[in-house]
């Protein structure tokens, strides 16, 4: 049976007391009364420290159902609430591990840090109910590929169920299906909580260059999905403007729009364009200590999309803009490290200082609506929004052309290919 049917008779997952029947998993639901046999699996590998096996391929074959949901809506479910026991249940049930469980902030999804008695360490990954199960499906399918064309490539390890599969689906307290996974956890230090070391910001674009190379084979049917924060979607921020309290951002981030409608939009779809990370932040980024100077890990490729190459570079610079008299020092080194690996082309380093602004853009009207909506996380939503307008502030008093000028005196003169 296909993954997308396992939510079928999934029960409500709960802090339950220990006398009442055991919470049933989808799948357990669906074999119950057979003897199941998981026979051997091509795409998964022999996995350590007491973790499952994980789950790694190019053959969409093996991959989770590709088959795409609706519209994504995600942008407006609240996030599963999962309580600790809740989670403590699902993963001995669909992945038979146990250990200590501490809950970490998202702002869509339930997440679990996962130690275990042998001390390995896993994130228990329960997705909102609002994400289309393709989407989900194009992610987990994405890191399976990167594990087989990248093997070196410092992210997570998809762990397979005690069926075998990918994921399972259960329901949540308030009656809504979620797809729950296994990933590995990558240690270290969060590169928003660091230092930054001297050669940092080279070796992140360089990071960025291997992981956008690593995608140029992939393919999946959901990458096409609407998503909110893919920057060529910008024109459908406006009404989320109505929630930017300052009268005069909310002007000037209109003026962006109109100008993002009029001489942006045209020259996307000439663009190199394949499916991306897309969310390349300080938050999604692990380094080894406190002063960092080596990127060791990428999480969260929950905003993964097929957007233009430029988008995906652009929301990767556009964390690294800084204060003083040289504010783009490190966006010129990221681009230099990427260029090593990837080179732009001319028509992307000219657009990259638009694109850039676009996604300030996009964080500013996006988690203003967000925080109006959802006051009680309001804080972790509204985490970027200080260094966003700093960022735009910046490009809007140099220049999109000088900024262009000072990325491209950036490139190498040659790029390995």
């Amino acid at each position: 049976m296909p993954l997308w049917s396992m939510a079928e008779n999934a029960l409500p997952v709960a802090a339950i007391p220990r006398s009442e029947p055991p919470l049933r998993t989808a799948t357990e639901d669906r074999n119950k009364d057979k003897d199941v046999q998981t026979p051997p699996d091509p795409g998964a590998a022999t996995a350590h420290g007491g973790l499952p096996p994980f789950r790694m391929t190019t053959d969409p074959a093996l991959a989770p159902d590709a088959r795409p949901g609706d519209a994504n809506m995600v942008l407006s479910k609240e996030p599963p609430g999962i309580c600790p026991a809740g989670a403590e249940d699902i993963a001995m049930r669909v992945f038979g591990i146990s250990g200590r469980f501490r809950a970490l902030s998202s702002e869509r999804d339930s997440n679990y840090h996962v130690t275990l008695p042998c001390g390995s360490q896993a994130l228990l990954k329960i997705t909102n109910a609002g994400e289309d199960r393709g989407v989900t499906a194009m992610q987990t399918s994405a890191l399976m590929h990167l594990a087989v064309v990248d093997p070196e490539l410092p992210v997570q390890r998809i762990c397979q169920t005690l069926a075998g599969a990918p994921w399972d689906i259960i329901t949540g307290p308030s009656g809504q299906q979620h797809v729950v996974r296994l990933l590995t956890w990558l240690e270290g230090t969060m590169l928003h909580a660091a230092t930054p070391g001297p050669d940092l910001h080279r070796r992140i674009g360089v990071l960025l260059g291997r992981l956008t190379k690593g995608m140029r084979g992939f393919f999946h049917p959901a990458a096409g999905h609407v998503l909110q924060w893919d920057i060529k979607q910008a024109s459908s921020l406006r009404p989320m403007l109505d929630s930017v309290s300052d009268r005069a951002l909310h002007d000037r981030l209109t003026a962006h729009l109109d100008r993002f409608e009029a001489e942006i939009a045209p020259r996307l779809p000439h663009l190199r364009a394949w499916v991306v990370h897309n969310d390349f932040n300080p938050h999604n980024l692990v380094v080894e200590g406190a002063v960092a100077n080596i990127p060791t890990g990428i999480i969260d490729f929950g905003d993964m999309v097929h957007t233009a190459l430029a988008c995906d570079l652009a929301v990767a610079c556009s964390y690294h803009i800084t204060d003083g008299p040289a504010p783009l020092a490190r966006i010129a080194d990221m681009v230099a490290g990427y260029a090593s690996v990837l080179m732009p082309e001319e028509e992307e380093v000219a657009l990259l200082p638009d694109l850039i602004r676009l996604r300030h853009i996009t964080t500013l009207a996006v988690t203003s609506w967000r925080a109006a909506r959802y006051p009680e996380n309001a804080p972790y939503i509204l985490r970027n929004a200080a260094a966003s307008l700093r960022g735009l502030d910046v490009i809007d008093r140099i220049g999109p052309e000088a900024t262009a000028c000072v990325l491209r005196a950036a490139l190498p003169l040659k790029a390995t290919e």
